[in-house]
């Protein structure tokens, strides 16, 4: 398994619609990939309401446990949309408006030649002394304030927010992963990988079953952080094994 210091990041994604199914959330799987690609382990997902009283409680126990607290949606100009607060007094700072994202939205509106309306002006609303995180999609930013990082819920702003993300933290690690495809079932290859993960040192090894309406085989992940020989070592390992059973 990986090792205790490799950095890792949890997901809250905050929405009424997404727990009553009127909205599918698209933003996992690439908030996952994007923090894989720079060393980091997204290790935590959760789903709460526009409740003021759970997003504080959820956003006060994850930030002791993890490197990163990722949250999207509630950052809006309608009535539901209190995230912003919420982590305001999550982390005890004033909830104000913030100069600089109150100039983001004046230079957006004024771009599209569109009224920026006291609705609109709630969207410059922070906990004060939060960093600005910058979108170049629709001019709202989100923020960051100690290790939580505030997104927008749309698709498209969370892919722009990521990249800002990544280059504000400035971490240079990255995972080696490859991968191996076999038509043979989990549990024809359980004993394999699991001498595998044991006896190669910072090797993580995951199996996922291919299925496009029928079961087609595993596709076996093969990951480090620290050690790429032993990744290779492994990956070798269970190929010579697969081999022999084939």
């Amino acid at each position: 398994m990986f090792k205790n210091n490799i950095k890792n990041a949890c997901l809250v994604i905050i929405g009424n619609e997404i727990l009553t199914g009127r909205t599918q959330d698209k933003n996992i799987n690439h908030i996952a990939k994007e923090l894989f690609k720079v060393g980091i382990l997204l290790s935590y997902v959760c789903v709460i309401p526009d409740i003021q009283k759970k997003i504080i409680k959820e956003i006060r126990r994850l930030k002791k446990n993890y490197n990163y607290v990722i949250t999207t949606g509630g950052i809006g100009p309608t009535h539901d949309d209190i995230t912003a607060e919420s982590i305001s007094i999550a982390v005890g700072l004033e909830y104000k408006l913030h100069q600089g994202a109150y100039k983001e939205l004046i230079k957006y509106y004024k771009k599209i030649k569109s009224e920026l309306t006291d609705a609109r002006k709630k969207m410059a609303y922070m906990p004060s002394n939060a960093k600005l995180i910058k979108n170049k999609i629709s001019g709202a930013p989100g923020f960051n304030i100690e290790n939580i990082y505030v997104f927008a819920g749309i698709p498209s702003i969370v892919e722009a927010m990521m990249r800002e993300f990544i280059k504000s933290i400035k971490n240079k690690n990255k995972f080696y992963s490859s991968s191996i495809i076999t038509k043979l079932f989990e549990s024809k290859i359980a004993n394999i990988l699991k001498y595998a993960e044991k006896n190669f040192t910072d090797v993580s090894i995951g199996s996922y079953p291919i299925f496009d309406g029928k079961p087609r085989g595993v596709e076996i992940v093969i990951s480090s952080l620290t050690n790429k020989k032993n990744a290779q070592k492994a990956k070798k390992f269970i190929q010579t094994e697969i081999n022999k059973i084939i």
